[in-house]
């Protein structure tokens, strides 16, 4: 992605170091434009060192050492170039200014000039200004544009000592959130995913689960937010908190269901309305015999009483209507094409994702599967097989979204 991060004068305009390099990272194309509000902050300097392409100074417009022998005009030649435009942080001053479409610097003339193009802003500024009439009128008439996507302040303690709204956002959310959000694209389908490990209490101090992290559900979310889904993950106990960073997101719900008995019952209550549902949750398959209160060593037999848990892939089988599809996730110890289509025949999903999985504690200390970002995949079908691949988890998540709109990858 080739992203404009535009910085205004908000004192929060210093986290926008953090954005910066965050983006290179993850491999983007990134130009800073800034004000002369931002430049009271901080020096521009500092985010060649992180990596940026180019920095520009609100009148650096028409100076002919930033354009090349073909180029004319700075700001047609920078909406030209980006495929996005993030202004982050966004100050009261610089929301008035693009509004009001005032272009009386860099920025001004680089919006005016972004035509159709995805815009997000995130506002970053005292309670009591934000919630300032004004200030409000200027974020509904600019949201009204649906190419423009406002991405509310959180609440917390802010620079000036006050506590409340107008916080920016955590650095991390908002790189996600710049990844993903993508006002342009608009997808009817509402997909549900599951995320995590959920947990089998045992008493109020213990509980078993596995070491599923959630980062493949994740990742799998994220894809298909960048593509315009409706997205509704069901988090369970043992999902990183990587997943509250989509919490802005317009697209976004977030359900926690830390127990198999809760997934399941959110997942019932939920499927109907899906189009696509996909199961990368570590789900819990035994549940204890609860104790309401701690059990004493003492009094602990050589076996704890336990049943199976609901089979929630099992239960949406159940329940698919035509128009709908499921995606299952198989961790296996062995990754033989016996084992994943005797699985399939059991639950015949629309496709299958298997890979092998080991927590390390048990004949090897390698961890497998679990924890890693990176691992050999089998794609599985009624009748084929393809794999092993050796994938990303966020290209797990395009392939899906490829797969989904009619193009298989693998």
């Amino acid at each position: 992605m080739k992203c404009i991060l535009a910085v205004s004068g908000s004192i929060a305009c210093y986290k926008a170091y953090d954005v910066a390099r965050g983006l290179v990272k993850n491999g983007h194309e990134v130009k800073v434009v800034l004000t002369s509000g931002a430049l009271e902050f901080i020096k521009p300097e500092t985010f060649k060192y992180l990596g940026v392409e180019a920095v520009y100074l609100p009148t650096d417009d028409f100076k002919p050492e930033h354009l090349s022998r073909n180029q004319t005009v700075l700001h047609i030649e920078l909406a030209k170039w980006a495929d996005k435009l993030v202004v982050a942080p966004l100050s009261a001053n610089t929301l008035a200014r693009l509004n009001l479409g005032l272009n009386n610097d860099l920025l001004g003339s680089l919006f005016l000039a972004f035509g159709n193009k995805p815009v997000l802003m995130f506002p970053a500024m005292n309670t009591h200004m934000l919630n300032q009439f004004r200030v409000q009128n200027h974020l509904i008439e600019l949201a009204k544009q649906s190419h423009i996507s406002i991405i509310n302040p959180v609440s917390g303690l802010l620079a000036c000592g006050d506590v409340g709204a107008g916080k920016f956002p955590d650095v991390n959310a908002v790189i996600d959130l710049i990844e993903t959000l993508e006002p342009t694209k608009i997808q009817k389908q509402k997909v549900i995913v599951t995320a995590g490990a959920t947990a089998a209490p045992l008493d109020p101090v213990r509980y078993m689960t596995n070491p599923s992290t959630g980062r493949m559900g994740i990742s799998v979310a994220k894809a298909f937010l960048k593509e315009g889904y409706k997205v509704l993950v069901l988090a369970g106990h043992e999902c990183s908190l990587e997943v509250e960073n989509l919490l802005g997101h317009p697209n976004f719900e977030l359900i926690k269901t830390p127990t198999t008995s809760q997934m399941r019952s959110a997942a019932v209550k939920h499927f109907p309305e899906a189009d696509l549902y996909i199961s990368t949750g570590a789900i819990a398959d035994i549940e204890f015999n609860e104790s309401k209160e701690k059990l004493k060593k003492e009094e602990m037999v050589t076996a704890l009483p336990y049943h199976k848990a609901a089979d929630i892939l099992q239960e949406i089988l159940t329940l698919k209507k035509s128009h709908q599809k499921i995606v299952s996730f198989a961790a296996e110890t062995e990754t033989t094409e016996k084992v994943f289509m005797s699985k399939m025949k059991r639950k015949p999903v629309d496709l299958m994702i298997g890979n092998k999985v080991s927590n390390g504690l048990i004949g090897t200390s390698v961890i497998e599967g679990f924890q890693k970002n990176e691992g050999k995949y089998y794609f599985v079908k009624t009748d084929t097989i393809s794999g092993p691949h050796l994938l990303k988890k966020r290209e797990i998540g395009d392939k899906l979204v490829q797969w989904y709109q009619g193009h298989e990858t693998w």
